[in-house]
């Protein structure tokens, strides 16, 4: 059954269901607040392939690429961070697409990301198209998470003393510096979301990524965070909190939680005050409000030396590209 992308954008649609419920690295990003808002904001052009069946989902996208020709690719294609493929008919779904008679003539290649490399499904597409295909792979992709298993002391208790120690020391110094957090509302309207973005990006201008112009405020990834912000407030899902000092907007963590995971997006402070550790005392901020909520796993995206301290697990995901062979 074709599907449309107005269907996705439920709270509770299907894609968000699978995304929940299904074994990934990276499940935030395969929900539609993040797919959908690449889409709008990186490739509007491209055409949109979304089936379901038994409930499973297929979310692809077909481009003609420059180099490669006609192409299907996950819906994010940046990054690659989500799996286009949900449910376990989903490889069966995606047969049935390369079947319909568009597909037999062209012969498009395929770019599936976030994969698990040995998993039931990385099987199954195998058997499926060694036969027609050549296949390529991607650096994989390697996401930090942490346990939130035992609440805010649990977390504490698989961190270093060193960790904890440095940490005490900044919520010391942050409350002698009159630092003070707040939080956002999880749903807010389109335009109170905006509002609160541009709050974001203000803060975003005074920190060493705006300064150096490779964060936020440059396009096209304001304009896509924007989007995503925006959809996860509809959605219910936005975890915003905002550092002040004096009333003024000094840093601010911003990511989105479906009910077990939360997936941090972006986080930002005044250069200034990187003496205070406002990023770190944000993260815990952050980490305090999602063991009240009940959530299970912190997770941090792709890795990076900071996030090491942060987390203990480690994920990977795998793309895999497919051309037609000769």
């Amino acid at each position: 059954m074709n599907v449309t992308p107005e269907s996705l954008e439920e709270p509770d649609s299907l894609i968000n269901q699978l995304a929940r419920t299904s074994d990934l690295a990276d499940p935030m990003c395969s929900r539609s607040e993040w797919l959908l808002s690449y889409h709008a904001v990186f490739a509007p052009q491209r055409t949109l392939q979304l089936r379901s069946f038994n409930g499973s989902l297929l979310a692809l996208a077909q481009l003609l690429h420059p180099l490669i020709g006609p192409l299907l690719e996950p819906l994010e294609s940046h990054w690659f961070f989500p799996n286009p493929l949900l449910g376990p008919d989903a490889v069966h779904l995606l047969e049935a697409l390369l079947e319909e008679p568009e597909h037999k003539r062209s012969r498009p290649s395929l770019a599936i990301s976030g994969l698990q490399w040995g998993s039931p499904q990385f099987h199954q597409l195998t058997l499926l198209l060694k036969r027609r295909y050549e296949v390529g792979f991607l650096e994989p992709t390697v996401f930090r998470s942490a346990s939130l298993e035992g609440g805010a002391d649990g977390f504490l208790s698989r961190r270093s003393g060193k960790f904890r120690g440095n940490l005490r020391k900044a919520l010391q110094k942050g409350q002698a510096a009159g630092i003070e957090f707040v939080r956002c509302p999880p749903s807010l309207s389109d335009e109170a979301a905006k509002a609160v973005y541009a709050r974001m990006l203000a803060v975003e201008e005074s920190s060493w990524k705006g300064r150096e112009h490779c964060g936020i405020s440059q396009e096209p990834f304001c304009s896509f965070y924007g989007e995503v912000f925006r959809r996860m407030c509809r959605n219910g899902v936005a975890r915003a909190i905002f550092a002040t000092r004096d009333g003024v907007d000094v840093g601010f963590v911003m990511g989105g939680v479906d009910g077990i995971h939360y997936r941090g997006q972006q986080f930002s402070y005044h250069t200034d005050l990187a003496p205070l550790s406002i990023g770190n005392l944000l993260q815990w901020k952050q980490i305090e409000w999602l063991c009240e909520d009940g959530l299970k796993r912190y997770d941090m995206g792709s890795v990076l030396e900071y996030k090491l301290h942060w987390t203990e697990l480690a994920l990977n995901s795998h793309t895999l590209v497919w051309r037609p062979s000769r």
